[in-house]
């Protein structure tokens, strides 16, 4: 299933940023990134703990993971939930 229409959706030259206190190494990030760029690693901060890890060589700035994260832990500076509830919509309905 592809949920980025490249007519409506921003072309965001940032990555993403993953909030390790928040993060609590579900996957579900992983999971839908198009490009390949998150992984589950092992958390620094909280041992016996996974969290997610972004590879900025391969972020293109979607925002697919931050509409899938359930705990709000990946954010895309300047996309907010509004911004990008809107995109999808727009995806999603042509």
């Amino acid at each position: 299933m592809n949920f980025v229409n490249d007519n409506s959706f921003p072309e965001l030259p940032l990555i993403v940023h993953v909030h390790l206190d928040r993060c609590d190494g579900c996957g579900f990030c992983m999971d839908v990134c198009p490009t390949q760029a998150l992984k589950i690693i092992q958390s620094r901060r909280r041992p016996g703990k996974t969290t997610a890890w972004v590879d900025p060589a391969k972020c293109h700035g979607c925002g697919v993971c931050q509409a899938t994260c359930p705990k709000e832990a990946i954010m895309l500076p300047g996309l907010g939930p509004d911004d990008l509830k809107m995109y999808i919509s727009q995806a999603i309905n042509g």
